[in-house]
C-alpha cells in the first residue's frame, strides 16, 4: 500500500482563478456621469459638492505634472543664463569694438 504512489497517475491541480481589469477610465467616467445627472437634477449634497471639488483640484494640480513644469522652467533658465555668459565671454575675449559693430548689425 505504501508504494501506491508509484502506480497511481497524478491529477492536475485544477484553480478557478478569472483574472479582474481595472480600467480607472471607465471608472472615473461613470463618476463623472453619476455626478452630472445629480447636478442636473440638483440631487448633490454638500459632502458630494465638496468631493467634487478636491477631486477637480488634484487633478488640475498633482505632483507628477508639478514637478514637470519646474523642471522644463528651471532647465530654460539654466540655457538662457548659459547663453548668456558665452555672449559675454566672447564680447570679453573679442573686445568692445565687436559689440558696437553686431549691435549695428542687429538694429
Amino acid at each position: 500500500m505504501k508504494l501506491q504512489f508509484l502506480f497511481k497517475p497524478h491529477k492536475h491541480r485544477k484553480f478557478n482563478y478569472s483574472p479582474m481589469y481595472y480600467d480607472e477610465r471607465k471608472e472615473s467616467l461613470t463618476k463623472k456621469r453619476e455626478l452630472y445627472t445629480k447636478i442636473q437634477n440638483d440631487e448633490l449634497t454638500e459632502d458630494e459638492r465638496r468631493n467634487m471639488f478636491r477631486d477637480s483640484v488634484k487633478g488640475q494640480y498633482s505632483r507628477a505634472e508639478y514637478r514637470k513644469r519646474s523642471i522644463n522652467t528651471s532647465n530654460i533658465r539654466i540655457f538662457i543664463l548659459i547663453f548668456a555668459l558665452l555672449a559675454l565671454g566672447y564680447f570679453l575675449f573679442n573686445g568692445v569694438d565687436e559689440v558696437d559693430t553686431i549691435v549695428k548689425k542687429l538694429w
